[in-house]
């Protein structure tokens, strides 16, 4: 048997399950292990120190295996160190701003220095194009168990859910979406790695697996990234194969792929494999091989006639339209003959030319709404977008969101906005560590010359520009900036690192009050 074969009796394109081996292997990041030898090397530069810490919890009740006590071992003498010893500290400011609020130093850093190594090695770089190129019509989703952003970054088009809470409490469409379910760095609290974290975890376990039970059963799942015996991709499979009866076990058999990496291997082995999860047998496909592209080669040979994405948008569409009986900003509600709908939207024949509806705002993220302060592309009136996107974006960015523009153009009153416009001053939008911290400014004393010297790290200029005195930022320079941001990548928020979004929402914030609320 062959990749090929294998392939060909998928009965959908396949959901990815991916964990840690996928990244070391085109990032070089530390497996679970090395990531805490990182850390505790840290809190003291004996050679023994990670091994001290791995006795230790050997000698203690652990309750989610060794690894997460060890790892909250470590959490706890690392969080008293960075508290201490601020030579220790890399996280910016605005992380150090969360951590005042009850984040973990430890986690902050986990994440730090995840996104800081996260970097492509280049032998790889065909095959991470491969990947890139064959997501668009040949992956359905990704389950991953990483906290990195590398699945996000090269599968281009797919939404993320960080976490079991909002994984769980969401409305998954079940396609072109990626499941953190152990959480991400650009929300370094919700990273499970402690013994606390995995309990917590195990006892939401059922739902999750009940969430992710639709997909078990309707799509083929390759595993990329794991080894058979990791006892997280067992604790995993677990909870859903305790689901099933031995009928339902068996449609698994043809749909469930363990990908295995073996060095200098030529070619691909393909072999059924069995192993028993909580004593039932769960038979399935391995495929060992060093060379991935032979898989992406294969995947590519099953494809949905539309990209995914966009079977994605269409679901989040009906189903929105479903729940509010609104029509939505890509889809109409009318009759067929009805010629005001576009040949590019989304079309939804349903009752008489008299239902043709309002257009609905309820899809709009985070970064669509930062980007169209500078940009103006949202093709929505204010008074549309403060009325139904404002609502749930405030939420999700607990009350902190730039509204200026839109009550100057708005064409009736909304006091709620108008004083949460009021608050949002320079002085609230720029925290007090980085009023305290001016000094690294240098001789800088404008957002152009700082462009002009740093343009080459986005993230270090867009830094810089916000530790400017309010009086010296020009607006007309700042808007320049930005504009110029958005021309050459017009999803920069989604596709920089989350420091770097961090600094750029900072700044749009900033132009928002300077431009229309000053």
């Amino acid at each position: 048997m062959t990749i090929d074969d294998v392939v060909t009796k998928f009965n959908a394109t396949p959901f990815l399950f991916v964990g840690s081996g996928l990244t070391r292997r085109y990032y070089n990041l530390p497996d679970w292990r090395g990531l805490l030898e990182h850390f505790a090397n840290i809190i003291s530069d004996d050679e023994f120190s990670y091994s001290s810490y791995e006795n230790k919890a050997s000698t203690m009740v652990y309750k989610a295996g060794i690894m997460p006590k060890v790892a909250e071992l470590i959490q706890k003498d690392y969080d008293e160190k960075w508290f201490s010893n601020k030579a220790i500290r890399t996280v910016d400011d605005e992380i150090r701003e969360e951590i005042k609020g009850g984040l973990s130093p430890f986690k902050a850093e986990v994440a730090a220095y995840i996104e800081r190594y996260s970097i492509l090695d280049k032998k790889y770089c065909n095959e991470v194009k491969k990947l890139s190129l064959i997501s668009e019509k040949s992956i359905s989703g990704v389950i991953t168990t990483n906290y990195d952003c590398f699945m996000e970054k090269y599968l281009l088009g797919f939404k993320q859910y960080i976490g079991q809470s909002q994984l769980i409490f969401s409305a998954i469409q079940g396609i072109a979406e990626i499941y953190k379910i152990h959480g991400s760095i650009e929300k370094p609290d919700s990273i499970i790695i402690n013994e606390t974290d995995y309990l917590q975890f195990e006892k939401k376990s059922g739902y999750l697996a009940a969430k992710l039970m639709t997909i078990f059963m309707e799509y083929p799942i390759v595993f990329l990234g794991y080894s058979l015996s990791d006892m997280n991709i067992q604790n995993i499979i677990s909870s859903i194969v305790n689901c099933l009866d031995d009928k339902q076990l068996q449609l698994l058999q043809d749909r469930f792929v363990f990908v295995e990496y073996k060095k200098d291997k030529i070619g691909a082995d393909v072999t059924p494999y069995t192993i028993m999860i909580d004593g039932k047998p769960l038979t399935m496909t391995r495929i060992v091989l060093s060379d991935f592209t032979l898989l992406y080669n294969a995947m590519e040979n099953k494809r949905t006639k539309l990209p995914v994405r966009l079977l994605r948008r269409f679901k989040q569409e009906l189903y929105d339209y479903t729940i509010t009986n609104n029509a939505t900003a890509n889809m109409r509600v009318a009759s067929i003959e009805d010629d005001r709908i576009k040949d590019d939207e989304f079309v939804l024949a349903i009752g008489k030319y008299s239902d043709f509806g309002l257009k609905g705002l309820s899809g709009i993220e985070s970064n669509e709404w930062y980007r169209d302060i500078v940009m103006d592309d949202l093709d929505f009136s204010a008074d549309d977008l403060l009325d139904y996107a404002a609502p749930k974006l405030l939420k999700q960015n607990s009350g902190r969101l730039p509204v200026n523009k839109y009550v100057a153009q708005a064409t009736k009153r909304f006091p709620q906005y108008e004083e949460l416009a009021r608050k949002q001053d320079f002085d609230n939008i720029i925290s007090r560590t980085i009023k305290n911290n001016r000094k690294c400014l240098g001789n800088y004393e404008s957002v152009q010359q700082i462009w002009q010297q740093e343009k080459d790290s986005i993230e270090k200029a867009t830094r810089l520009m916000a530790h400017l005195e309010e009086q010296k930022i020009d607006v007309d320079e700042l808007e320049k900036i930005l504009r110029k941001l958005f021309e050459e990548d017009i999803n920069i928020l989604q596709n920089v690192t989350a420091t770097a979004r961090t600094n750029i929402r900072r700044l749009i914030m900033v132009y928002d009050y300077l431009k229309w609320g000053k």
